[in-house]
């Protein structure tokens, strides 16, 4: 009976040395998810900007301009507190005859917080752009 005893002694330190083994992977990867979350979300809403653009783009008035159609996804990439003054917003055919599509295209620098060394590393550059485009026909 005592020999079993002494046997499992010697691995009292077994599981505290398997989680310090495997504690910095398991962060990383949750780390990663909510990057990519973060990531997703921004994208979404450049995707609803250029929507909310393009609709109005594709309404037929006469006072609709350029600049209104720019200051419209701007304000919404504003109001979900990204700064409008890092997009490039671009207009095709937004003043075209009826029935052809308008197309408002958006692209976002997006800079990782937490892995931007990483990514620096690995790739070169701590940013991504995230690209976005939305059509709808002129009416």
């Amino acid at each position: 009976m005592s020999g079993l005893r002494r046997g499992t002694g010697r691995r009292r330190g077994q599981a505290a040395v398997e989680f310090a083994l495997v504690l910095p992977l398991l962060l990383v990867m949750l780390v990663g998810i909510i990057e990519f979350g973060r990531a997703w979300n921004e994208h979404q809403v450049i995707t609803d900007a250029a929507r909310e653009a393009a609709r109005k783009a594709a309404i037929f008035d006469e006072s609709i301009t350029a600049d209104s159609i720019t200051n419209t996804a701007e304000a919404a990439l504003a109001a979900a507190g990204i700064d409008p003054s890092t997009a490039t917003i671009t207009l095709t055919n937004w003043d075209g005859p009826g029935n052809t599509p308008v197309t408002v295209a958006i692209d976002l620098p997006y800079q990782f917080t937490f892995f931007g060394p990483l990514v620096a590393w690995s790739t070169g550059q701590s940013n991504i752009v995230l690209k976005t485009s939305f059509s709808m026909r002129n009416e």
